[in-house]
């Protein structure tokens, strides 16, 4: 089984590979190889049609990630292509309907139209529909937005080939934290030949948080599969923070409502961002008291209870700093876990001369606040975020460790 993969870009703007990256993941979590793939202009329609001419002798799937901003009209080619018309598909006017009912949107119709005969694969994050269409190739049409087909995939296109080929696969998923890629390869080379290299995986690393996706089908022996992950699990067992695609978010969420105990995050350099990552899961409300960006000196002192001759002393980048931000969250009898970051994410440092990276992450409850010294490198973007990262895995540590 040969698959390519053809995507649109705006050359108006600046390439990011994400949707690819994305998209190849979803498959390759299935144990779907992409052996191929093809970026092109949104507005390229010879490019396109030269490129489909290619592959079509020699790939089984052809997977197309269009754009909204494509400019000609992809699924009228692919029609013609497997000889049939365009036509209103009623399960993907419904979806449409659905989700313009859901967020109060109107239009979309153009969206219902598919090939005749092919199979929708519903979009719950936006109207924009794929769908499946079969001929001498199977031709898998998605819309280009990551938030979307991996649920797209999951849920529909790795069943169908599934189904089609006759071959079932077996999925496990580990996330890891803080697990560089160096330390990471040489252990899934050693748990391949331990399950004698019937056993496939791929990796996603983003800001310390890494997704593991190990893949093997039904013909592959249990025990080599067992004694395969054994190895992986053995070896980063303290870096392992979910046995499932949870993110850290969604882990910390389920802890909190686990114990029924709510958290609250002052956060300086980091702006927000651990608060808006934990809103993203349904029900947060349940569970996060508030969130306070207190950015500036004033905002610390008057907000948190920060002492002036704390920060005259030691400055807002420091322990101390970041142990009174925390405290000043559990001032109020609704906070039971608090979460303080202070640190600086560049590009240059401030005028206390402290270097770029240095962050300072508080975590605890009435009971105690232990504060983490870190040094993130990368650039403003990279800091940052693996700094929220790294302070939700922190929050998370605190109450699997019994902080509560």
């Amino acid at each position: 089984m040969k698959t390519a993969l053809i995507s649109f870009r705006d050359i108006r703007l600046n390439y990011d590979s994400e949707a690819e990256e994305s998209l190849v993941w979803a498959f390759n979590a299935g144990g779907i190889h992409i052996d191929d793939i093809t970026v092109l202009s949104v507005k390229d329609d010879l490019g396109f049609s030269k490129r489909f001419a290619e592959l079509e002798p020699i790939y089984d799937n052809i997977v197309i990630l269009c754009s909204n901003e494509t400019t000609f009209d992809v699924k009228g080619f692919i029609a013609k292509k497997l000889g049939v018309g365009l036509k209103e598909n009623v399960n993907a006017r419904k979806f449409i309907e659905e989700y313009n009912e859901k967020t109060g949107g109107t239009g979309g119709s153009e969206y219902a139209l598919l090939p005749e005969g092919s199979t929708v694969i519903p979009n719950f994050s936006g109207i924009f529909q794929g769908f499946l269409a079969e001929g001498d190739y199977t031709v898998t049409l998605l819309p280009n937005e990551p938030a979307a087909f991996g649920a797209m995939c999951v849920n529909y296109i790795l069943p169908y080939f599934e189904k089609k080929y006759k071959i079932r696969y077996d999925r496990i998923t580990l996330k890891l934290f803080g697990v560089k890629k160096g330390e990471l390869e040489p252990v899934l080379r050693e748990a391949q030949k331990i399950a004698k290299n019937k056993i496939g995986y791929n990796t996603e690393y983003r800001y310390g948080d890494v997704r593991l996706n190990l893949v093997y089908d039904n013909n592959t022996p249990k025990m080599l599969a067992d004694d395969a992950v054994r190895h992986i699990v053995s070896t980063f067992r303290e870096r392992i923070y979910a046995e499932e695609d949870f993110s850290l978010e969604k882990c910390l969420f389920d802890l909190l409502s686990m114990h029924r105990k709510k958290i609250s995050f002052a956060e300086s350099f980091t702006g927000g961002r651990l608060a808006a990552a934990l809103i993203t899961v349904p029900g947060a409300s349940e569970v996060l008291n508030e969130g306070v960006t207190a950015y500036s000196n004033r905002a610390k002192v008057r907000r948190l209870n920060v002492k002036e001759e704390t920060l005259k002393e030691f400055g807002a980048v420091s322990s101390q700093t970041a142990f009174q931000m925390a405290a000043g969250l559990l001032e109020d009898p609704e906070t039971d876990i608090a979460v303080s970051t202070t640190g600086l994410a560049g590009p240059k440092s401030d005028d206390s001369k402290k270097p770029v990276g240095l962050a300072y992450i508080a975590v605890g409850g009435r009971s105690g606040i232990h504060v983490h010294k870190m040094n993130f490198s990368g650039n403003r973007e990279e800091i940052t975020e693996t700094a929220k990262n790294t302070a939700l895995l922190y929050a998370i540590a605190y109450i699997r460790e019994g902080g509560l």
